[in-house]
């Protein structure tokens, strides 16, 4: 089984190639619609422009996914805000190293922190777990891409993150993941049984759940959360219309452990389940401890 049960659509992932290629190759292939754009075929690659204009547009689809990815949590939380789940919620200053702050309630006072990553987890060491949440998660936006199926955005991810936990002390509790193709016909939605393709926003996150505590040589094996531990996961399932019969379809349970090694060295295990079954397993490379 895959580490996400959703996959995208065959028939839009078979035109990402020849699309590359018919760009590419657009001053042999099509030289007259260059042309027609005041474009010349002998500039178009040896003159940089297409290598310049494709620059250009990942630098703004970089930028956009960006502010998106912050706009669809933000987007969430007002609603929690708005519907009087939450008691508020402010977006960070760029110093910090978690993007949103959120006050789950004032009696008594309950705080958890967001951070908002993109699909591939590469700047998840990029982040602090402030000293006064009670809850610390990650937002992780799959950008929209269907040159790489979720499940592997996911695996990535999850793994940087128990990377961190074990090898730097970062505690994270939990992690969600969402986009904007989920539910759509690009990308079939399998939770929802004859609306996979047509509930889109309404889509809710997939929840990874992490040890309640980072893997030690003193506690090799922490026991993880669940939706009764944690505040912020049940709010947000409930604000998407998840009835409690339903959440086991949201749920992944990430079991994260340290295990000896031999000669002084370490290694981290992982496990996902998800409603009873594994999913996914992973064995690190051994490392020295102090």
């Amino acid at each position: 089984m895959a580490t996400l049960p959703c996959v995208n659509d065959e028939h839009v992932m078979q035109q990402v190639r020849p699309t590359a290629n018919l760009l590419t190759n657009l001053d042999e292939l099509h030289p007259d619609v260059l042309l027609a754009h005041d474009i010349q075929p002998k500039d178009y690659k040896s003159g940089l422009v297409f290598r310049s204009a494709v620059e250009s547009i990942r630098g703004q689809f970089i930028a956009s996914s960006t502010v998106g990815r912050q706009g669809m949590v933000d987007l969430v939380l007002r609603r929690l805000r708005e519907n009087g789940t939450i008691a508020d919620y402010k977006q960070s200053g760029a110093k910090e190293r978690y993007d949103f702050q959120i006050c789950v309630g004032k009696d008594p006072d309950y705080f958890s922190a967001l951070e908002v990553k993109g699909g591939e987890g590469n700047s998840i060491n990029i982040s602090t777990r402030p000293f006064w949440a009670r809850e610390f998660g990650v937002w992780c936006h799959l950008d929209g891409a269907v040159v790489n199926q979720p499940a592997h955005g996911a695996h990535s991810i999850v793994h940087r993150i128990t990377n961190e936990m074990v090898r730097r002390d970062k505690h994270v509790d939990v992690l969600f993941f969402k986009d904007l193709l989920c539910g759509t016909r690009a990308r079939p939605c399998p939770k929802y049984f004859e609306k996979e393709t047509t509930m889109g926003l309404d889509t809710a996150p997939d929840i990874f759940l992490f040890p309640k505590e980072p893997p030690t040589k003193h506690v090799p094996a922490p026991r993880i959360h669940t939706l009764k531990s944690l505040r912020l996961p049940p709010l947000v399932l409930d604000l998407f219309g998840v009835p409690e019969s339903q959440r086991n379809k949201h749920i992944w349970e990430v079991h994260v452990s340290v295990v000896e090694a031999g000669k002084g060295r370490m290694r981290r295990q992982v496990r996902i389940e998800h409603q009873g079954q594994i999913v996914d397993e992973a064995l690190s490379r051994p490392w020295m401890t102090e």
